[in-house]
């Protein structure tokens, strides 16, 4: 595993993000992603005056979930301006979605704007984690509500793998300091609970060794650990 630095750099991941949405990455991650992201809205109750955002949007599929489930508004933020215009493109004017090339912790917003926050597998990818999360309590409303998913953290060992795997740098977070920092940035009731995948595992004979998971075992290892799901309330 390579050395984890302190400070993911947005410039490089921005750059290996708009390779990932010319090769039509952002359409498989989606699929992968649902089962964590639908436990972390699971509780959400959207309406037409809900205002949310999904930070680390890719394509905005997660964003179009949101609009399909109720909610009146929605922004999706990245730094990629290839996914952004994917997203775009998806959304189809759709005034309800508004998508927008921005840093997680610099959010286009005013304060207390948003009645709920979504982040899929973005956080890790974030130069400053604890800044990003103090951002997103200032955008949020009284009340609004925090949902996060990652696969890459430090309970989930089959996933440390994707540490040298990846061409950018990441920070590999504990949920314990997660939720920590969660906390600190001023978010409350912060609670943290690993979800496992229902979906059929890939036979041993049909696994394919890759830098991401070596060997059967270390697919098997992050299965069986799951996404890591954060919530909170402003």
């Amino acid at each position: 595993m390579k050395p984890l630095p302190q400070r993911p750099d947005p410039a490089r991941a921005a750059a290996e993000f708009d390779r990932w949405a010319l090769a039509g990455r952002a359409e498989r991650m989606a699929d992968g992603h649902l089962p964590g992201t639908q436990a972390a809205i699971q509780d959400w109750l959207l309406d037409g005056d809900s205002a949310v955002l999904d930070v680390g949007c890719g394509n905005g599929w997660a964003l179009r979930l949101l609009i399909e489930r109720g909610a009146g508004w929605g922004m999706g933020v990245d730094v990629s301006a290839e996914m952004v215009s994917r997203a775009r493109a998806f959304a189809a004017g759709d005034a309800r979605q508004r998508f927008e090339v921005a840093e997680a912790s610099s959010l286009p917003l005013e304060d207390g704007v948003l009645t709920h926050i979504l982040s899929v597998e973005s956080l890790y990818y974030q130069p400053d984690p604890a800044a990003s999360l103090a951002e997103w309590a200032r955008v949020a409303a009284p009340g609004a509500r925090l949902g996060l998913m990652i696969d890459l953290y430090l309970e989930n060992p089959g996933s440390h793998a994707w540490v040298s795997a990846l061409d950018v740098d990441v920070h590999l977070l504990s949920t314990a300091g997660l939720v920590a920092m969660a906390r600190a940035a001023g978010w409350r009731q912060v609670q943290a609970r690993q979800v496992v995948d229902p979906r059929p595992l890939t036979a041993p004979d049909a696994h394919k060794a890759s830098p991401f998971w070596p060997s059967y075992a270390d697919y098997l290892r992050y299965r069986e650990a799951g996404s890591l799901v954060v919530v909170a309330t402003r």
